[in-house]
């Protein structure tokens, strides 16, 4: 049982699960019963199966969720669905706002069944008994997802591929290739449903999987993996330094009522600019660097909004106060 020990040692070694309760997510597909049976086999671990549906795929939505469900009979644990009829959202007869761009709609779909399953994530772990939410992301999901984020445009973070540790939210199967997972099916004998829209080329993420199969195939997983650690510690190593400059511009600053101080001085020699404006301003909504540019050069008393925050041009400094259009 050679995968079986290989993914118990590793998962063992990345996380420490004794005594945890953890909620796992499954939607029925390879990914996540392979996930599911290396969880069982942990001491110690309570598990609860969670499961969404989406009714997107007729019958086969319904199918997936019964043979989670007996499964889980089978083998006394715990079960909680949550069912969510997306095409009452999808359908331009009932909904009139809906984008008649077809490669666009689906990318809503995908984006709303994310959200509203990432949600009832955030419901669970506030209200629930659950130490962590486990999901079934591998190694070559955090690939696609650097090779779809370079497309789209982004820095350091967005490289990184999927964190298998964010809060409260674990990847056991993230340092896992596709490859090792299957294996570990075929060793095992696992079982699990198919879901045909994993093949349909109108999702960027499919092409993108097809367009890697070729190159996954011929073991070039491992360099991935050591590319993917090496940009985690840049953005490590990225952040700690954005932290020692922001602290080292910042003149005061206050939790309640909030506002904070910078030196516009200190700000200015700065280089490159637009990266230090952003990386500085983004996590109070002032995203463009260019708008954060024309405050600077504006006179005093210039005020610039975002959704919760104002930031007033001042003679010698920045200030960002709660907005009182927030509330």
């Amino acid at each position: 049982m050679f995968y079986k020990q290989h993914f118990l040692k590793i998962i063992n070694q990345k996380f420490y699960l004794k005594n945890k309760i953890i909620y796992v997510s499954v939607s029925s597909g390879l990914d996540s019963m392979v996930l599911l049976d290396v969880l069982i086999q942990i001491f110690n671990l309570t598990i609860c199966v969670i499961h969404c549906n989406f009714n997107l795929r007729g019958t086969d939505s319904d199918k997936d969720e019964l043979f989670i469900q007996e499964f889980c009979l089978k083998h006394k644990i715990l079960f909680k669905s949550k069912n969510l009829n997306l095409n009452l959202n999808l359908n331009p007869n009932l909904n009139p706002n809906l984008n008649p761009n077809p490669i666009k709609r689906n990318f809503s779909i995908q984006m709303m069944a994310r959200k509203f399953r990432y949600d009832w994530f955030k419901y669970l772990l506030n209200n629930s008994y659950c130490d962590y939410i486990a999901l079934g992301h591998n190694l070559d999901d955090s690939i696609e997802t650097f090779f779809i984020n370079l497309i789209r445009g982004t820095g350091i973070k967005g490289l990184i591929g999927i964190n298998h540790f964010q809060k409260k939210i674990i990847r056991p199967l993230s340092f896992f290739s596709k490859k090792e997972i299957i294996s570990y099916a075929q060793e095992n004998n696992i079982k699990w449903r198919e879901d045909n829209s994993n093949y349909d080329q109108k999702y960027l993420r499919n092409r993108i999987r097809f367009f890697l199969k070729p190159i996954l195939d011929y073991k070039f997983s491992n360099g991935f993996k050591k590319s993917i650690k090496y940009l985690d510690y840049e953005s490590v190593c990225s952040k700690t330094h954005i932290d020692y400059i922001y602290n080292s511009i910042t003149i005061e600053k206050n939790k309640s009522p909030f506002f904070f101080k910078i030196d516009i001085k200190k700000l200015l020699i700065l280089y490159p600019i637009n990266t230090y404006l952003f990386k500085i301003f983004n996590i109070y909504g002032f995203s463009n660097p260019k708008d954060l540019k024309k405050i600077l050069n504006s006179k005093s008393g210039k005020k610039f909004f975002s959704k919760n925050y104002c930031l007033i041009r001042e003679k010698t400094t920045l200030v960002v106060v709660e907005s009182i259009l927030s509330t």
